[in-house]
């Protein structure tokens, strides 16, 4: 015996199942050309805008993380330590929600030193689709989007990362 809402209703679930389908699609983490996020404003710690397009012609690594975040601060050495011995490629750290002040005391304050800026606003996690932190963007030297890594990565972790993506822009130097 067959209701005659449960064929409504079937029909509204493959609606939405294709709905869904075609929204995670659009926002997947890495993109095959270049993307529009390479234009999102994120500001320096000295207060100055910027974007990923001002990177142009070299790898970027974004880490996307939040005072409030406990594996993105546990991670953050890691990433001083990969930056400090990594050339050719620009490693910088992103912090969403505070002000650049207080991005900057904080990440001092661990002895941080790879350079900070702030999302205040959230504008390029939003933009990336980034669903939580910490998250770390790989992109290309022409500003395409490579991958969005979702979590904490070590200094292991990430070095395996920037051979993978920017296997020809990058020899690890020796930190002194």
């Amino acid at each position: 015996m067959t209701l005659p809402h449960s064929s409504i209703t079937g029909r509204r679930l493959a609606h939405l199942l294709a709905a869904l389908l075609l929204l995670g699609a659009c926002g997947s983490g890495a993109s095959g050309g270049g993307t529009s996020v390479t234009g999102v404003p994120f500001t320096a710690s000295d207060g100055q805008r910027t974007t990923i397009a001002d990177f142009h012609g070299t790898p970027v690594v974004v880490n996307l993380w939040a005072t409030w975040c406990t594996p993105c601060v546990a991670e953050m050495p890691a990433f001083d330590q990969v930056a400090g011995t990594q050339a050719g490629v620009a490693i910088i750290g992103v912090n969403v929600g505070d002000t650049a002040a207080a991005a900057t005391a904080f990440a001092a304050d661990l002895g941080v030193t790879y350079p900070q800026y702030t999302d205040p606003d959230g504008q390029l996690s939003t933009a990336l689709h980034a669903t939580g932190y910490p998250a770390t963007a790989f992109f290309s030297a022409d500003g395409t989007l490579l991958e969005l890594h979702q979590g904490a990565l070590t200094a292991d972790e990430l070095r395996a990362a920037i051979s993978r993506h920017f296997a020809e822009t990058t020899t690890e130097g020796t930190s002194t």
